[in-house]
């Protein structure tokens, strides 16, 4: 199975963005590009902006100089900060109400899908991510996100045939432990099926209410084959090497690397596609009471240097492709 790493840098600046990809490339086989719609950009009348024009310019250069590396596009249209119950970077012309139901908002969305499939040309391409989160949350907006989804769908495989479009979903929201508790909410799965090629989902178990790995259950990741019969990835994971301030749970280096092994394990037993680590090194700029929970995620510190779970990583990193 691939794996790898999205392009979450360890500083904000251009090299250390550059180099996250030169990581995706050295040490898997498969890199994450996640953000937000330019909404402004894109709703009727807009314009592609400089800065976009020249960030994808810049960005499709560096995935060309790794031919091997699989790409993974994911569009992101809710706000993780306030666990995806609205949409992200809304222009203040659109009624918040109206949301996904507007228009125009509907417009930009599709045109940005078009824009990222025709210019970017992934292999897969997420449009939505976390989305079940949404559905616990607002789920007028929910509603409205899926038939949107719909032609979003069809826009992307318009644009970029061979490339595999799905939602992403959140597992520890699905089971109900993550934020609010609820019930499992695996019905949500349905209202993207037939549009949905492969079953992707992000995992953080360290939000769950797990305290350690060995509270993790045996069939946590194995249940993924029997909800969809198709391809499953993991598109986002990670464990905190530290305590999470705020969070009963704790975080260890020892913690991390024994959930990268069954992380990875169940993974490849289950027959998953591939798994994404959020980030090879820790986010230095993770503050506030949301980002803090990530400061810790890397495999890696932000210098560079090695925590226990490195080793585990580069020796699957190794293993040829099959």
């Amino acid at each position: 199975m691939r794996i790898g790493f999205s392009t979450l840098p360890p500083e904000r600046t251009s090299a250390a963005y550059t180099a996250a990809f030169a990581t995706a490339a050295q040490y898997g086989d498969i890199v994450l590009i996640q953000r937000a719609p330019p909404w402004e950009e894109f709703l009727p009348g807009g314009r592609v902006s400089k800065e976009t024009t020249d960030n994808t310019r810049y960005e499709t250069a560096l995935l060309d100089q790794y031919k091997g590396l699989k790409r993974f596009y994911a569009i992101d249209p809710t706000d993780g900060v306030v666990q995806r119950s609205r949409i992200a970077n809304l222009p203040s012309s659109i009624d918040p109400q109206a949301g996904f139901a507007d228009p125009a908002l509907r417009e930009a969305f599709t045109a940005y899908t078009a824009y990222v499939a025709t210019n970017y040309k992934p292999d897969y391409l997420a449009i939505g991510v976390e989305i079940n989160m949404l559905f616990e949350r607002s789920p007028k907006q929910f509603d409205a996100f899926v038939s949107l989804y719909r032609e979003a769908y069809a826009v992307a495989k318009a644009a970029n045939p061979k490339g595999k479009v799905f939602p992403t979903f959140q597992l520890e929201d699905l089971e109900g432990t993550f934020g609010v508790t609820h019930l499992p909410r695996w019905n949500v799965l349905d209202s993207f099926r037939g549009q949905m090629d492969v079953l992707a989902i992000s995992t953080y178990p360290f939000l769950g209410g797990v305290a350690s790995v060995a509270d993790i259950r045996p069939d946590y990741y194995s249940q993924l084959k029997e909800r969809f019969a198709g391809e499953v990835m993991i598109s986002e994971a990670g464990y905190a090497s530290a305590p999470v301030e705020g969070q009963a749970n704790v975080g260890s280096e020892e913690d991390q690397r024994a959930y990268l092994v069954r992380l990875l394990g169940d993974a490849e037993a289950n027959g998953f596609s591939a798994v994404i680590w959020l980030t090879a090194l820790d986010p230095s700029f993770a503050t506030g009471s949301t980002a803090a929970a990530f400061k810790d995620i890397g495999l890696r510190k932000s210098d560079g240097s090695n925590k226990l779970a490195w080793d585990t990583w580069e020796e699957w990193a190794r293993r040829p492709l099959k």
